[in-house]
């Protein structure tokens, strides 16, 4: 379905919830910007997905979910967009743009909320096999028809930060006297969905160890609040210097550190596609889910998945016994960040 964008003066995206999800969206919103480059585009979401978009040369706004719906849609409706469209798939998002009387809201018809769209998108055999940026990408290919995307489909790094936030991490390190041109390996063990994507702690703890007695690196964990315990075990059983930085970053900062790195080791998880998108080597292990689906975006990276029959299962527990993980290896990974030490 084509529209003609020369009438669009004000263009709603919602973002996905996930960090991971956002993260693989910002083709899509590139893409966007690219189509409406006069236009003031409006990024809405979570607190925290708002702050991956600070700097972001693709959108001029953001609006931030506040506490009830009738309050956001209320803020919404305000500024009057001709366009919405909508990221996630979620029926509350499809009713927010309804009663905000959006008059174009573009979306995939699924989950009850097609009858809220007025640009819905069939969901097929097809569409539920892409990779999830490709499944975003689709919902603005709908709008606009497929196209060439001038340049931008080579772009390396899709999140940006300010020459301040960047200052700010190289102080951070330098407080733990890190000195300029160390190599520094992010270590991200958490997963924010669940235990069943996680690799097991004393196995990165043992992968630390050996990086800093062998590469004589400079050891980052991160983590959230909720992550703490599994960053405290890992720095308590390397029996190394490891700096943990779990639960003291916002996204911003976590961010600007990651940018730091020159690889980072992580699960399948917001902060891997963070890495990614500011364009880190990536050494990440899969267990439950899909890298074909879910993967780092780029091809810098290393992916370890070993194939197991019920794997991906994409459970946030493991019914049984967390076999897909339990075969990926210390030395498996440790060759991972080998072959790209050997490459920078």
């Amino acid at each position: 379905m084509m529209i003609n964008n020369q009438g669009i003066k004000k263009v709603l995206v919602a973002a996905p919830n996930w960090i991971g999800d956002a993260v693989l969206a910002l083709p899509a919103i590139a893409r966007v910007r690219e189509l409406f480059p006069a236009s003031r585009i409006t990024i809405s979401g979570l607190p925290h997905i708002c702050e991956l978009f600070r700097e972001s040369p693709y959108v001029n706004d953001m609006r931030i979910y506040s506490g009830s719906l009738l309050s956001t849609v209320s803020d919404i409706k305000k500024c009057g967009f001709d366009l919405a469209i909508l990221l996630p798939n979620s029926f509350r998002t499809a009713l927010m743009v309804n009663l905000a009387r959006i008059p174009l809201r573009c979306g995939y018809n699924r989950d009850g909320r097609g009858i809220m769209l007025n640009m819905a998108i069939k969901v097929d055999a097809r569409t539920k096999k892409l990779p999830q940026t490709e499944y975003y990408m689709n919902i603005v290919n709908y709008i606009f028809g497929d196209g060439v995307f001038s340049g931008e489909q080579k772009r390396k790094e899709w999140l940006h930060l300010s020459q301040g936030e960047l200052q700010h991490a190289n102080e951070i390190l330098h407080n733990f006297n890190i000195p300029s041109g160390s190599l520094i390996i992010g270590i991200n063990p958490g997963a924010a969905y669940g235990s069943a994507k996680r690799w097991h702690p004393e196995r990165f703890a043992l992968l630390c160890r050996t990086l800093v007695n062998t590469h004589n690196a400079k050891v980052i964990v991160f983590g959230s609040q909720q992550e703490l315990n599994i960053a405290a075990e890992i720095v308590n059983l390397s029996q190394v210097p490891v700096i943990s930085m779990a639960g003291k970053t916002s996204i911003r900062e976590l961010m600007s550190l990651i940018k730091q790195c020159s690889i980072f080791v992580t699960n399948d998880s917001g902060p891997m596609h963070i890495a990614a998108a500011l364009n880190i080597p990536i050494v990440a292990i899969f267990g439950s889910t899909d890298p074909e689906k879910t993967g780092p975006m780029g091809n810098n990276h290393i992916v370890i998945k070993k194939d197991v029959d019920c794997s991906p299962c994409f459970k946030r527990k493991c019914p049984t016994d967390l076999k897909c993980m339990d075969l990926i290896t210390v030395d498996d990974v440790l060759k991972g960040v080998e072959r790209i030490i050997e490459k920078q």
